[in-house]
């Protein structure tokens, strides 16, 4: 027997057959990481703070804690490299968000004046840190007496890098939750809470000590 589509069939048969495939990657990908919220949360954000992200990529968590704290609020967000750095300007300016301070950042340096950050937090950047030792101590400088610091990453698939400048490889893409506990208690953060996402994700909670 042979069957005969017309082409508006094809379509609908193409678009049956693959959409649902695309959503569930799309929610899977969503799913893995740590949802926005809870990173607010565990930063206890109110009105009227300062909130300071590294490495905000599109801007998209850095927007969304500017309209967390208010225009009473200041968000500082930071990118590395003028073509990144020109798209997180040119997103923070389309949001209308007047009190959102695009920042050039370092390798080894926030880029935050110190002691503005009532919070800081990045997602997916920690590990990239080449001389983790080295922006620890910036982020320190950069958070207030009592403010809490949140990282969001992910697990290696495999073995763990043996040194920082080896976690964006492949096999070792990431970075253990023990291992930035560590290197944030060594820098001397204090810890506040951990939390698992789905797959590799984790997030880490520290504070900086002081009222």
């Amino acid at each position: 027997m042979t069957f005969h589509f017309s082409r508006p069939r094809i379509v609908a048969l193409l678009v049956t057959l693959l959409v649902p495939g695309t959503i569930f990657a799309i929610q899977r990908a969503q799913a893995g990481s740590i949802a926005t919220e809870k990173i607010f949360q565990a930063l206890a954000l109110a009105e009227g703070q300062t909130v300071c992200e590294v490495g905000a990529g599109d801007g998209e968590l850095s927007i969304a804690a500017a309209k967390a704290v208010g225009p009473n609020g200041r968000v500082y967000t930071s990118e590395l490299g003028d073509d990144r750095v020109k798209a997180l300007r040119q997103k923070v300016e389309a949001s209308g968000l007047a009190h959102i301070t695009v920042v050039e950042g370092e390798a080894t340096k926030t880029q935050f004046s110190d002691a503005t950050c009532d919070a800081l937090f990045m997602r997916n950047v920690y590990h990239h840190f080449a001389d983790p030792k080295a922006m620890n101590a910036s982020i320190v400088a950069s958070v207030k007496p009592g403010g809490r610091v949140a990282v969001v990453d992910f697990t290696p698939p495999g073995k763990e890098a043996g040194t920082p400048a080896d976690r964006g490889k492949d096999g070792m893409h990431g970075i253990s939750a023990d291992s930035l506990s560590r290197e944030l208690k060594e820098a001397g953060l204090e810890p506040v809470a951990s939390e698992l996402g789905s797959e590799r994700w984790f997030m880490v909670v520290v504070s900086k000590p002081g009222s």
